[in-house]
């Protein structure tokens, strides 16, 4: 072969080569692949947990923290050996769906009915396809987080001399949600965005956003595209595979943007190079008030949550009624969802301990849900709504051997109460 040959073949590899990781490189090429790695590492799983006695679940790595609490707890308590698999929401659908998950976890809503582009994720196609059932645990708040540029500073409360937060308008497609998108998109500087919020140098005002999101898969990232920035095209600086890694980079990268679970909210208000004034606010759609996530208890010194605050998403679970460990995992998600600690701690005044599941749920920053909240009604006790609707609105389209999982429990555990209220199809939160 002549050296032009040989060189003419080189060349020809290497533009396949360079072709190849363009196309791997390439966001929906990449979600097939999160996609294929998740499979491979569901079979797997599941493999050995049928081989034993071990109860498998798995799913979001924003539910870890808590998941790792109360697994613990109930191993104390009942002695039964549950492993969570923190590998993303992605994998929670994957693996519960087959059967390698027992349950699994998701840090985003599923939908009752089929939407345009949710791939079957919803839960009337999950009921009455797969025997896979949806329900909702806690509540978490979704911070929006930054580390201000080298020469800016924040405006200070004239009665106070406390620093104001930034404040974004409202989100789910109003001011708020334009101006996010232009700062993902690199086309508006610190100065120019918050103007009127900020005092800065020159230098400092014109500096660039350093935008920060969450790994394909992952549900804080859904909560951010679906309500926040309204959009899955953007562009961003760097993809954060946790909310630790998106934490860590905030923290030591001035002029970066990003978003975190209520959780690291302790971690952010005690860092000293962001502090609580680090948390955005944000005014809702129909309320012109500023609300920040959290309400500071002064006596406790501690952050507690915000019901007025508009970026809110429910921590969703998903179990296989059919699954080979159903009933013991029944056992467990019964525990779980029990609102009466939650209950008896905000209208009675008495103390969670660490045998109640909501317990670990505020030690790790989300809210637990008491019998009358609207996400406990809507998501955990809907059955005869589920499938008739109300009479004025229809149904979820469930067939008639549809239960909601709190029927499923009272049904298995009688001790729990059979008489809370039902969901009815009005979505007002109780407070």
């Amino acid at each position: 072969m002549s050296k032009k040959g040989a060189h003419n073949k080189s060349t020809k590899k290497c533009e396949i080569w360079k072709k190849l990781w363009e196309e791997i490189t390439n966001h929906r090429m990449m979600t097939i692949i999160v996609f294929v790695l998740i499979l491979v590492v569901a079979i797997v799983i599941w493999t050995v947990s049928t081989a034993s006695n071990v109860i498998v679940a798995g799913g979001s790595t924003s539910v870890a923290p808590i998941m790792n609490d109360i697994t613990e707890q109930y191993k104390k308590n009942r002695g039964e050996d549950i492993v969570y698999n923190a590998l993303g929401s992605a994998a929670a659908l994957v693996g519960v769906q087959n059967g390698s998950y027992a349950f699994g976890f998701l840090s985003k809503d599923v939908n009752s009915t089929p939407k345009t582009g949710d791939n079957g994720a919803n839960a009337q196609n999950l009921w009455n396809n797969k025997h896979v059932l949806r329900f909702v645990f806690a509540r978490d708040y979704i911070l929006l987080t930054y580390h201000l540029p080298n020469g800016c500073s924040l405006k200070t409360d004239p009665l106070t001399n406390k620093p104001i937060p930034l404040n974004f308008s409202a989100f789910f497609g109003g001011d708020g949600t334009k101006l996010i998108q232009k700062i993902y998109d690199h086309n508006i500087t610190w100065g120019a965005a918050f103007k009127d919020q900020l005092v800065c140098s020159p230098a400092g005002g014109n500096s660039g956003f350093y935008t920060l999101t969450r790994e394909a898969g992952s549900g804080t990232r859904d909560f951010f595209e679906s309500s926040v920035i309204k959009t899955k095209s953007y562009s961003t600086d760097q993809v954060a595979s946790s909310n630790g890694a998106m934490y860590q980079t905030l923290a030591t990268t001035p002029g970066s943007i990003g978003y975190l679970s209520f959780s690291f909210i302790e971690r952010v208000a005690s860092d000293p190079e962001l502090g609580i004034q680090a948390v955005a606010s944000v005014t809702g759609a129909s309320d012109p008030k500023s609300e920040l996530p959290y309400v500071y208890e002064d006596s406790t010194k501690t952050y507690d949550f915000n019901p007025d605050y508009s970026l809110v998403r429910p921590f969703t679970g998903i179990v296989n009624t059919e699954g080979k460990h159903f009933n013991k995992a029944l056992e467990f998600i019964a525990w779980m969802l029990d609102p009466k600690p939650y209950d008896d701690y905000q209208k009675r005044g008495i103390p969670l301990t660490p045998n109640d599941a909501a317990y670990w749920y505020i030690h790790e920053g989300d809210q637990p849900l008491t019998h009358d909240d609207i996400y406990f009604l809507k998501y955990n006790n809907n059955t005869n709504f589920a499938i008739n609707g109300n009479g004025t609105l229809p149904g979820w389209g469930m067939n008639k051997k549809y239960l909601s999982i709190w029927d499923y429990i009272i049904r298995q555990n009688p001790h729990y109460d059979h008489n809370y209220p039902v969901y009815t199809g009005t979505d007002e939160v109780s407070n």
